[in-house]
């Protein structure tokens, strides 16, 4: 059942070449399906995003440009040609063939419904969603509410100046740009995370609960839309199969992984349809490593994962002699002497369809139900999929093949065979991106889990062209979601990003950990492999890597993690207003805490050889953020209050156990944030 690029069964039906092999390209198509580029504020670096599902560690630096500003991740798409027999015949360029790359994004989040709570689950069965910027009536008004950087073109080699704009009523708006490379392969890049009211309403009405991330009169530079290509080989067209491409916020932790991704909700969703059929063998290496590394991974984000599953935890799923065990199979007739230690990992799992909201099963991830206090909900906290589920099944009961290695998998895409280079950007596009939790999520949300949204495989189905956007009324329930031919059908430029937060400041600035801090002031969390919650600092690292203090000291460092929130609590340790820390979010953005890959103290086994370390950028002034008069007054107002209850340790994200149980992203009836 592997899900590896080399392994799954791919709907082009990519197999290796061979002697008689049709090399005569017949049609072609763009990988990836989906593409994600990432908003940064960097006037003009950027660098390629993740095109192979282990990447290779950047240097340090890498992710900034010499001012300290945040690069944007562009979406590279590369266009394959493929025979009758659907087979890779080659990568198409500027060298073997005439391509002219078509581009269309949109942003309609201020014309679209609000967020409240994703629209396919049993508890929104009553939910009626009204319209962002309600007060708003008149269709050309409203329609002015969407930022539209229109179809544009572009071909040939090294290319660039093909500008995304748009306005927001009448304010311009930039969206992205496309670019070329030396080879003609097509460059998207997004917007500079720009995030503005242009009237100055507040981007949080502590009143209302349900003006969080639903800022009336704000817009943001994220988008989606519909990547096409033009292409002829010899004078002769081809058909070409199209993408899609996304620009999310950033990526605050690059060689981190979610434990279930999106690639793996997706892949999941094609295997039941069947629309994919998956392998009948299990791969330790290809199938459960990946699974189980992904808590561990997860030690560099948050310190509950930190304890539990990080260096000399508990479960270390990176130790190799543990790994060793995990992955070994006894000679047959002889005692499976770690049976019993597999069949204790695998029931630790939170079933893929659980019945309650027992918090206690791994991951330790926030569902599309949570609440600030545990509610029994089933999707209190997020589960593995169901192929997931079978595949740690399968190696919990031995049925696996015992093929670990420790040579390490391609890590650029120069490194994949061909015919399976296809899928592999299709996949690393996707697994770098989250499925958990739909609340609303960091790049894409709900929709993404539901059939009607596809073509086929990773194909989004696009909404013919010229074809009006529906009008779904004044108020959006469930069954107008779910419609035949609703909204989750043919899809138009912005109608992937338009279910997302407005602004994605403010959802990003309260996607944290630990919101029952009775219970855990680290978990359960929402979104730790892209917005961390607890960091191993620059300052700490320097203690741990300095051979002249004591042992406890270094020891000490490397275990007690910072608050990655910090920068935004800016009285702290007094009260900082939920709207305040929003709009620092706005403006600092660029500068939150990035992790990168740094040596570790190889050979000394109480510390990892390699570790991820927080580096941040420039600082803001305060007044920069206290530009909104609005803001200002509710500074003013309850900024100087000081936090009552017991001070929670150091790495916290909430300042108190009162600003945990009034965050927005949970309110409790009679219980609204301040």
């Amino acid at each position: 059942m592997s899900i590896t690029p080399g392994h799954t069964t791919h709907y082009h039906g990519d197999t290796p070449s061979s002697p008689s092999k049709d090399n005569r390209i017949v049609s072609a198509a763009i990988h990836p399906a989906i593409g994600v580029a990432r908003v940064g504020n960097s006037e003009a670096e950027y660098f390629v995003g993740p095109q192979v599902t282990s990447p290779r560690p950047e240097p340090l630096g890498f992710y900034r440009d010499a001012q300290g500003a945040l690069k944007r991740q562009a979406a590279e798409f590369r266009l394959y040609g493929y025979n009758l027999a659907g087979e890779v015949v080659a990568e198409l360029t500027v060298e073997n063939a005439d391509i002219v790359w078509s581009a269309h994004v949109a942003n309609s989040k201020a014309q679209w419904y609000q967020w409240q709570l994703a629209m396919d689950i049993p508890e929104a069965a009553t939910k009626v969603l009204p319209l962002r910027n309600a007060k708003i009536t008149d269709p050309k008004a409203r329609a002015a509410l969407t930022i539209d950087g229109g179809l544009q073109s572009i071909s040939g080699p090294n290319q660039s100046g093909v500008e995304f704009n748009g306005q927001y009523e009448d304010t311009p708006v930039n969206l992205g740009e496309l670019r070329t490379d030396a080879q003609g392969r097509l460059l998207f890049l997004g917007g500079r995370g720009v995030s503005a009211s242009p009237k100055g309403t507040p981007i949080f009405n502590p009143a209302d609960g349900n003006s969080f991330i639903n800022a009336d009169g704000w817009f943001d530079d994220t988008s989606d839309g519909p990547i096409s290509a033009q292409v002829s080989i010899g004078g002769r067209s081809i058909p070409v199969e199209p993408a899609w491409v996304v620009t999310a916020p950033p990526n605050y932790a690059p060689q981190v992984k979610a434990v279930r991704t999106l690639y793996d909700l997706t892949y999941d969703l094609f295997i039941q349809a069947g629309w994919l059929t998956p392998n009948t063998s299990v791969s330790f290496r290809h199938d459960v490593y990946p699974i189980l590394q992904r808590l561990s991974g997860l030690q560099w984000v948050n310190q509950g994962f930190a304890t539990q599953f990080g260096h000399n935890g508990r479960y270390n799923f990176e130790d190799p002699a543990f790994i060793a065990q995990l992955a070994s199979k006894p000679a047959p007739g002889n005692y499976d002497l770690f049976a019993e230690t597999r069949r204790q990992i695998f029931n630790s799992f939170r079933l893929p369809d659980p019945t309650d909201g027992n918090v206690l099963p791994w991951p330790w991830i926030y569902g599309d139900f949570m609440s600030s206090i545990p509610n029994q909900s089933p999707r209190q906290n997020s589960a593995i999929t169901q192929t997931q589920y079978l595949v740690l099944s399968s190696w919990a009961a031995g049925t696996f093949e015992a093929d670990w290695t420790s040579e390490p998998p391609p890590d650029h895409l120069d490194s994949v065979p061909l015919a399976e280079q296809p899928a592999m950007l299709d996949r690393a596009a996707l697994d770098f991106c989250l499925a958990d939790a739909f609340h609303p999520g960091c790049e894409l949300t709900w929709p993404m889990r539901h059939l009607p949204l596809y073509a086929k495989p990773w194909r989004i189905r696009q909404r013919s062209a010229g074809s009006p956007q529906p009008d779904y009324g004044a108020t959006l329930d469930q069954t107008q979601a779910l419609a035949v031919g609703g909204p989750l059908y043919g899809q138009a430029p912005g109608d992937l990003n338009r279910w997302m937060g407005l602004p994605w400041q403010a959802d990003t600035a309260y996607c944290r950990g630990g919101y029952d801090q009775a219970y855990n002031p680290f978990t359960s969390t929402f979104w730790p492999a892209r917005v961390p919650n607890q960091v191993l600092s620059d300052a700490d690292y320097a203690l741990v890597i300095d051979p002249s203090i004591s042992p406890e000291q270094r020891r000490d460092a490397f275990a007690e993690r910072s608050n990655w929130n910090a920068p935004l609590d800016i009285n702290y340790p007094k009260k900082t207003p939920t709207a305040v820390q929003m709009q620092a979010m706005v403006d600092i953005f660029g500068s939150m805490g990035l992790l990168e890959v740094r040596q570790g103290i190889p050979g000394n086994p109480v510390y990892p050889d390699t570790m991820m370390v927080a580096s941040y950028g420039p600082a803001i002034t305060q007044a920069q953020t206290f530009a909104s008069p609005q803001l200002a007054a509710d500074f003013a107002v309850a900024g100087g209050a000081p936090s009552t209850g017991p001070r929670p340790p150091k790495g916290a994200n909430f300042s108190s156990p009162e600003e945990a149980l009034q965050a927005p992203r949970a309110v409790n009836p009679g219980n609204r944030p301040v």
